[in-house]
């Protein structure tokens, strides 16, 4: 999990086993639209969705650069 200027606060986190995806599935109300994965830790899928929500929130640095 990276840090960011603000932290990811959740109220709440639902995990479930996803026999069709052979993984834990983590979600939360308050980002409706992602979703993480992980095939071993209930809690690795919650941090996964965490970095996710970060990514979603951090800025695009490469928008403003022109193609390489």
């Amino acid at each position: 999990m990276g840090i960011v200027g603000e932290e990811v606060r959740l109220s709440s986190v639902t995990v479930h086993w996803s026999a069709a995806e052979a993984a834990f599935i983590a979600r939360s109300d308050q980002y409706p639209g992602l979703v993480a994965r992980d095939e071993w830790s209930s809690l690795a899928a919650v941090d996964n969705l965490i970095d996710v929500i970060e990514r979603q929130r951090r800025p695009d640095l490469s928008a403003g650069r022109p193609a390489a």
